[in-house]
């Protein structure tokens, strides 16, 4: 018997595999109050059950003594209704992202003078946009060529989840007490408008979402309204846009900015560029050409950089991702596709502080395996 195991370790390893308590209780051959328990800190497990805990979940026994040392909210995941998530898909992502930060954290905690250059603002949402772009130095009216790269260097710890969900695309959160660091998780298997919607929209939230106020469909269409003048400034598309207004057009907007046919569609109509008629004429047109499902021109679909760039420092190139999961005490596989989520190092595109260095962190005493 080990009166330290830490119950909310066990439901956290549950709940990213996916199972609920009974579930669980019945691949331990169980009960499920037993399990409810034991996640609660009311019950230590025997020795025997805790290696059947780890062999269910593929954690390593270790994991199950760790501390949680970062709360880590649920942020913009509240805002989706049950209609748009069920509570379990919820679950998984937030619990594959709160791992995933911590394994960030872990070596984010040795890097000094990393600022973070966005602010909450209390503003409407086109206007925090625009204060938004000033803020990281781009142009008013261009477009954003490498939009996670930008983020990064602001700041903000974009977390790439090895986890697909058909309803849940990104979410954002503020984490911290002294350093208050912005993040948004993206999950997989989304193409590359999509992703860029999905970040500008989690920046909406990081931004003008502080704390939670209204109702969750006004809060997701000022974040709506925010990544719409952020990714399209109005200025920019009123140039950009000709009358009539033709697919054709549209397309070649969509592979200088970055953004889906129908994105534009609707933002020429929420702007007045375009009539309801020409607009339910337009998407007439989309839905008989199939591009509800795929459009033409596939924009890239980007890779953040950070925690990878983090442990290959740490641990070198190429990476033992084994000797990753035994120091910070996770499964290997989740370390794998979580790191294989990121980009290597890249010379060309250096992190850097806030002093204009390059970020460095100290090497892994090889002698001893320690951090």
């Amino acid at each position: 018997m080990n009166p330290w195991v830490n119950g909310e370790r066990v439901k956290q390893a549950r709940e990213l595999i996916g199972l609920s308590q009974t579930e669980f209780a019945r691949r331990l051959n169980i009960t499920q109050p037993a399990v409810a328990l034991i996640e609660a800190g009311r019950f230590t497990p025997s020795e025997e059950l805790l290696n059947q805990i780890a062999f269910q979940t593929g954690f390593p026994v270790s994991f199950f003594f760790k501390e949680i040392r970062i709360d880590f909210p649920m942020g913009s995941l509240l805002f989706r209704s049950k209609m748009q998530a069920s509570v379990k898909e919820k679950t998984k992502v937030y619990r594959s992202a709160q791992l995933i930060y911590e394994l960030t954290d872990t070596f984010l905690a040795r890097v000094r003078g990393l600022p973070v250059r966005i602010s909450k603002l209390d503003v409407d949402p086109a206007e925090a946009a625009r204060l938004t772009r000033s803020a990281l130095g781009l142009s008013p009216d261009r477009p954003i060529p490498r939009l996670i790269y930008t983020l990064e260097n602001a700041g903000v710890v974009i977390i790439s989840l090895p986890v697909y969900s058909n309803s849940i695309d990104a979410f954002s959160c503020w984490v911290g007490t002294g350093t208050v660091r912005p993040v948004i998780a993206l999950t997989e298997g989304w193409p590359g408008d999509r992703q860029r919607f999905s970040l500008a929209h989690e920046l909406g939230h990081l931004v003008l979402h502080g704390s939670y106020h209204g109702t969750g469909i006004d809060v997701e269409q000022e974040a709506n309204d925010f990544a719409a003048e952020f990714l399209v400034p109005e200025q920019a598309i009123r140039e950009e846009l000709t009358t009539p207004v033709r697919l054709k057009d549209l397309l070649e907007v969509k592979k200088r900015w970055g953004v889906s046919v129908q994105f534009l569609v609707l933002r020429a109509y929420r702007l007045g560029l375009i009539t309801q008629r020409q607009y339910k004429y337009l998407y007439q047109q989309i839905g008989a050409k199939g591009w509800r499902q795929k459009e033409p021109i596939d924009i890239p679909v980007e890779k953040p950089r950070l925690l990878r760039q983090l442990v290959e420092t740490t641990y070198g190139v190429p990476m033992n991702f084994k000797q990753v999961a035994s120091d910070t005490q996770l499964p290997s596989r989740f370390v794998e596709n979580t790191l294989l989520g990121y980009l290597g190092k890249d010379p060309a595109h250096p992190i850097t502080s806030e002093s204009g260095k390059i970020v460095a962190f100290p090497g892994r005493d090889k002698s001893t395996g320690a951090n």
